[in-house]
């Protein structure tokens, strides 16, 4: 359940509406994303629209999709087990989707074939949380790769890496990003479990 540690760890705080979420960009689109945790890789893909994301991973052949949306809402679906949690994302989230938290532009590389401004990061957002790290980004605000590192205030720091692949600029079924019928609802205490005891509850 680790794969899903970068969004885990953000699953903790609801947040005002208006809030900037990371890797909001201004086109919709598609990609294949790798995400490496603490040494350990995993696939997965993403689907975006301006203000909302959704990220698809399989764990041990359990279907998991985290729903994000620029209000600070966010759910985590288990398609196979009927059911779904909601959640608030923490500030350090919507911080890293805002520009004041990213350090200066220090080159522009390609990633996957696309072309990218890389910063530096270095943010201690306002829940404790500490990021130290660096970030891809196209012209379009599309986040091709990050790496660094994750520092809750108090917890151990955790590595973590993301780069996307085959990222295809193209509308995006409106389906995909809201819940479906027929799920069950779970407690918030329920994010612990599916998401191996990462995330805390409000």
């Amino acid at each position: 359940m680790k794969a899903l540690v970068f969004l885990a760890l953000l699953v903790l705080l609801p947040l005002p509406a208006g809030a900037e979420l990371l890797g909001d960009a201004s086109v919709p689109f598609s990609a294949d994303r790798t995400v490496v945790v603490d040494g350990r890789s995993f696939a997965g893909r993403v689907y975006a629209v301006p203000g909302k994301q959704r990220h698809e991973q399989d764990i041990q052949g359990l279907k998991q999709v985290i729903l994000l949306r620029s209000d600070g809402r966010g759910w985590l679906l288990v398609p196979n087990l009927k059911s779904y949690v909601e959640f608030g994302w923490a500030p350090v989230l919507a911080e890293l989707g805002e520009e004041s938290a990213l350090g200066p532009a220090v080159g522009r590389e390609k990633i996957a074939g696309v072309e990218t401004t890389k910063y530096r990061v270095e943010h201690t957002a306002r829940d404790g949380t500490e990021i130290d790290g660096w970030l891809w980004r196209t012209a379009e605000g599309i986040v091709m790769k990050l790496d660094g590192t994750v520092r809750p205030k108090r917890g151990k720091p955790t590595s973590v890496a993301m780069t996307l692949s085959n990222v295809k600029k193209a509308p995006q079924n409106a389906s995909l990003f809201e819940l479906p019928d027929g799920l069950v609802k779970l407690p918030t205490e329920a994010l612990q479990p599916l998401l191996g005891g990462i995330a805390k509850s409000n």
